[in-house]
């Protein structure tokens, strides 16, 4: 058994290209949005969670217009626990496309948390909520005045 344990060890850790890899975030072009700027259009509470989101008056238009909102729209999930600033979500539409959005992770100070796995981010966006512009808050912008 210990052998298998360190014969697998070494393959996992094998130069890059020939062997897997841990999924790594690395910093992209999503760029940290002007909150100031945004609506802050609901809340999301679960627990000790408390979630803001924001986005800018043209997204919610658009929503509202059922029309794709705007390449640069940015969408920020503001997370508290316990009331506590933990991080902001930000996802980026990079591109006309309705795939075309990208997401980074950034700490209360504002800065890249560079070993967070975006990429989850964008599946779970792309496979339950492409048709809603990527957003699980969707109904929320939808209603929003």
């Amino acid at each position: 058994m210990a052998s298998a344990l360190a014969a697998m060890s070494g393959y996992l850790m094998l130069p890059e290209g020939r062997g897997p890899t841990p999924a790594r975030a690395h910093t992209n072009a999503v760029t940290f949005p002007p909150l100031e700027k945004l609506e802050h259009y609901t809340t999301v509470r679960r627990g000790v969670t408390r979630e803001h989101m924001l986005t800018s008056r043209a997204a919610l238009d658009a929503i509202k217009a059922d029309q794709a909102v705007p390449t640069g729209t940015h969408v920020v999930l503001v997370d508290y626990q316990s009331d506590v600033l933990h991080r902001y979500l930000v996802a980026q539409k990079m591109g006309n496309g309705i795939d075309d959005w990208q997401y980074q992770w950034f700490r209360p100070d504002r800065s890249i948390k560079a070993d967070e796995n975006t990429a989850q981010c964008y599946a779970c966006h792309q496979r339950s909520r492409r048709d809603r512009q990527f957003m699980f808050t969707f109904t929320d912008a939808l209603s929003f005045k």
